[in-house]
């Protein structure tokens, strides 16, 4: 059965594949606004050679440098609510990066009178033990993940709220004792390449978290976000805020079946295994990719995220 276990390995496996290139140095710094106040988990990335980082809640970043860099290399660094900032790498192991705000521009609120009840579109809860986990975060190697599920209404209206099936009693009890991690939701125009996540809708940064297992429930109103009749991408973003939902558990690597040690770090979003999926996932090494990999029952199942999206004709 394709299980939590898989997953996992494919975090580890996507999460190792940016850090391979050969650190000559590591860049460590803080990224901050015009203000001198951090900005929390802005991406600090080489787009020549597919490597990054998340900086953590208070803006600190650790970025391993590769060999051979040249002039024409160059630092990116991008946070929500931010102007992109693309400058040449810092000749110093450490700096201070500064972006600046984007100009806000609030949109009107139009309201409705309508005898329809908001519709929840999605997956129902959890009922296979399936999961969608992070491993290898740390504060050294913090490469980003984002599990983001499709979804699209009959008509145009608006997204007014999200939910999110958290994990409680997982493989090694990792679920039990992390279910409580901050995570951040993430919402996307459908007009990223291949159909997948592009433009960012939700602009501010909405942090959620579990007070116990099972259906988090995010109000999206205040947002006042549009639901096109394309459709939307909603995430769940893991963010490195402490070393207290660090975990370590057992697996058993395929297909030799030897023992090994892990170390996954915050919640697991609960999943279903169906015929086909509507469910992408991104790194920074490697951006949005929809998921391929199916259980090997000889039902050739695949993992479908537990997401929820609230639509308002």
């Amino acid at each position: 059965m394709f299980s939590a276990i898989r997953i996992f390995l494919l975090t580890v496996l996507l999460a190792g594949a940016g850090t391979t290139l050969y650190a000559q140095r590591p860049l460590t710094g803080i990224v901050h606004d015009a203000q001198g106040t951090a900005v929390p988990f802005a991406v600090v990335e080489l787009p020549a050679h597919h490597l990054g980082v998340q900086a953590n809640q208070d803006g600190y970043f650790s970025l391993p440098l590769p060999t051979g860099l040249t002039s024409t290399d160059s630092l990116a660094v991008s946070a929500l609510g931010f102007q992109r900032l693309r400058l040449p790498v810092p000749a110093t192991a450490a700096t201070r990066l500064q972006l600046q705000a984007l100009p806000v521009s609030l949109a009107g609120v139009t309201v409705h009178a309508t005898a329809i009840a908001p519709q929840w579109l999605g997956p129902e809860e959890d009922t296979e033990r399936f999961g969608f986990s992070q491993n290898g975060l740390s504060p050294e190697k913090n490469t980003g993940w984002q599990v983001a599920r499709y979804f699209q209404p009959a008509a145009a209206g608006y997204l007014t709220g999200a939910r999110f099936f958290v994990n409680g009693n997982g493989s090694g009890n990792c679920d039990k004792k992390l279910l409580k991690t901050p995570f951040r939701i993430r919402v996307y125009t459908a007009d990223g390449p291949n159909g997948g996540p592009g433009t960012d809708l939700l602009t501010a940064s909405v942090l959620a978290s579990a007070a116990k297992a099972g259906w988090v429930t995010v109000d999206l109103r205040p947002y006042n976000l549009a639901f096109p009749a394309q459709g939307v991408f909603v995430a769940m973003e893991w963010v490195y805020t402490s070393d207290q939902f660090l975990c370590s558990y057992q697996y058993t690597q395929l297909p030799t079946k030897e023992k090994k040690t892990g170390t996954r770090y915050g919640q697991s979003l609960g999943g279903r295994l169906t015929p086909e999926t509507q469910t992408w996932y991104y790194t920074i090494t490697y951006g949005w990719r929809k998921f391929q990999t199916r259980d090997q029952t000889g039902q050739q199942r695949i993992g479908d995220a537990a997401i929820q999206a609230q639509y308002m004709p």
